[in-house]
């Protein structure tokens, strides 16, 4: 379940369903991977490189009393819009139930009825079969 951990964005995004892990070339080893492994526009994310962050917070919200700053709600915004997304209820569910029971529900919410793979957050289509889900 570590590797899987890892597989959580400091935002709250789970990398395990993004586009960019999913693909077959080229993949995105996740937001928490090293620098040298990763899309260079997941290198540059200004939430990831918030100085809060790399001090230890772990996640957007770590930092106390400047959550949510002005980048995380963009991002937010743009996830609730875009995707069905809603990652400042991720982090409160995290916060909650742990960061395990967060991979559980992700990858529920995520499998394909079809085959059993998993259902991208950014095309709602399968990685494997293809197959489109509407989100939830």
């Amino acid at each position: 379940m570590e590797k899987e951990i890892s597989l959580i964005a400091p935002c709250g995004i789970y990398c395990g369903a993004c586009r960019a892990f999913l693909r077959k070339r080229n993949r995105c080893p996740g937001c928490r991977a090293g620098e040298q492994e990763k899309p260079k526009t997941k290198v540059i994310c200004r939430i990831k490189n918030c100085a809060h962050l790399k001090a230890g917070a772990g996640f957007c919200g770590g930092c106390g009393t400047l959550f949510p700053c002005k980048d995380f709600n963009r991002l937010d915004n743009r996830y609730k819009k875009k995707y069905n997304t809603d990652i400042t209820e991720n982090l409160h569910y995290m916060r909650k139930y742990g960061t395990e029971s967060f991979i559980i529900k992700e990858k529920k919410k995520r499998k394909c009825s079809e085959c059993g793979g998993t259902v991208c957050m950014h095309t709602f289509k399968c990685s494997e079969c293809g197959k489109e889900t509407l989100p939830a």
